[in-house]
């Protein structure tokens, strides 16, 4: 048996470089879904359905070049595929299957494809049968800022992950839903022995059974890491060459190699790609930042692509109290998952100390982003005395 890819409609939506490039879980996306294969001991063919290459005869399957893919939903489909005998598409069922057709954003598209016999063309795909997976979920409550307060809805967790990953803000998606799947294995381990070792070790260093105090005392860290006595680093996975300076906070992480968190700067629930820096007092929960980016400001529910920056004194914003947040998804507006979408900031592009971006807004690539002129001291008359404000440029008496 093998597995490859199909062709994905289209290409990145707010992201620069190719879909096998998108950050999943601290490595390629590419890179992932070879992973899953090999672990179900598939072989893998690089050539692409519909695209480059030449596929031989099935049986085969395909995965669509933009989903991101987990070792779970590889063997489920597999044995439905062999059971079977013909060829399908699949779909997750239950509260993650809603939760992925909302991740589509409109767009109802085949992610997972059996071929079971013959050469495969995206034509078959089109017409296979659909089958639902079994999402072996979990169901967690998860507090949802609003008008009135915040609001408790329910968020699903499975192994089982197929999720489309080609929109920013599916990017996003893809690596908070697969964060606590990969943390889980990667830190508690993916047997009962590896489980049970890991906890009770968890637990010593904790001196508790509480669960959020054994939580805290997982992790795992790459070669040649530097993480400063007074940082706290709790449920994090680090790759190699991580430094941690003094003062900071990172929790329920995933940092790539060559990842820095500088001085007092707090990072909850994200993921870093290799070199990211955060900068001194930065704030960054549950977003996504790309290779080499550099935060210096508030950021939450957002992408930062590759070498962007974000200064200190910006803040990208994450909800619209008035009314749900919508984003461009191919040139049309759609309401996000649960109403909540921070800020795609585009490859290389700067936002300046004192921008504030509005949620659900994608930056192009390559802008330098600068606060009004008006808000910039240039004249500072004589006299001035008591409270002063800026208006065109210059000090005037409020």
């Amino acid at each position: 048996m093998t597995g490859g890819w199909f062709q994905a409609p289209r290409g990145p939506e707010g992201l620069a470089g190719t879909l096998a490039d998108l950050p999943w879980l601290g490595l390629p996306l590419r890179e992932r879904q070879e992973r899953a294969f090999l672990e179900q001991r598939l072989r893998v063919h690089p050539a692409i359905v519909g695209g480059e290459g030449e596929l031989a005869p099935g049986p085969r399957l395909l995965v669509r070049q933009d989903v991101a893919l987990g070792t779970a939903a590889v063997a489920d489909a597999v044995k439905l595929g062999q059971a079977q005998g013909r060829d399908l598409v699949f779909r997750l069922g239950g509260r993650a299957g809603a939760f992925a057709a909302e991740l589509a954003l409109g767009r109802e598209e085949p992610l997972l494809a059996w071929i079971h016999e013959g050469v495969p063309d995206l034509a078959r795909i089109a017409a296979a049968e659909v089958v639902e997976l079994d999402p072996v979920e979990r169901l967690v409550e998860v507090p949802v800022p609003g008008e009135a307060g915040a609001s408790l809805v329910e968020l699903p967790l499975t192994e089982r992950l197929m999720h489309p990953a080609g929109h920013w803000l599916q990017l996003l998606w893809a690596n908070l839903l697969g964060m606590a799947p990969f943390l889980w294995r990667g830190l508690v381990g993916r047997n009962p022995v590896e489980a049970g070792w890991s906890l009770g070790w968890a637990a010593l260093r904790a001196g508790s059974l509480s669960p959020p105090l054994v939580a805290a005392r997982l992790g795992r860290q790459g070669r040649r890491c530097r993480v400063h006595p007074s940082a706290v680093v709790e449920g994090c996975w680090l790759g190699d060459d991580v430094v941690v300076d003094a003062g900071a906070v990172v929790r329920g992480a995933v940092l790539a190699d060559g990842v820095t968190v500088e001085e007092q700067a707090l990072v909850e629930f994200s993921v870093l790609a290799p070199g990211a820096r955060i900068q001194r007092k930065a704030l960054v929960k549950f977003s996504v930042v790309g290779a080499r980016a550099a935060l210096g400001g508030l950021v939450q529910l957002s992408v930062v692509d590759r070498d962007a920056q974000v200064k200190v004194g910006a803040h990208l914003m994450d909800m619209a109290l008035d009314q749900g947040v919508r984003v461009v998804v191919g040139g049309r507006q759609v309401p996000a998952p649960l109403g909540l979408a921070g800020v795609c900031v585009g490859a290389g592009t700067l936002v300046g100390g004192g921008v504030r971006v509005a949620p659900g807004r994608a930056l192009p690539a390559g802008l330098a982003v600068v606060p009004p002129p008006e808000s910039l001291v240039m004249r500072i008359p004589e006299g001035l005395s008591g409270t002063v404000t800026v208006r065109d440029g210059a000090l005037v008496k409020r």
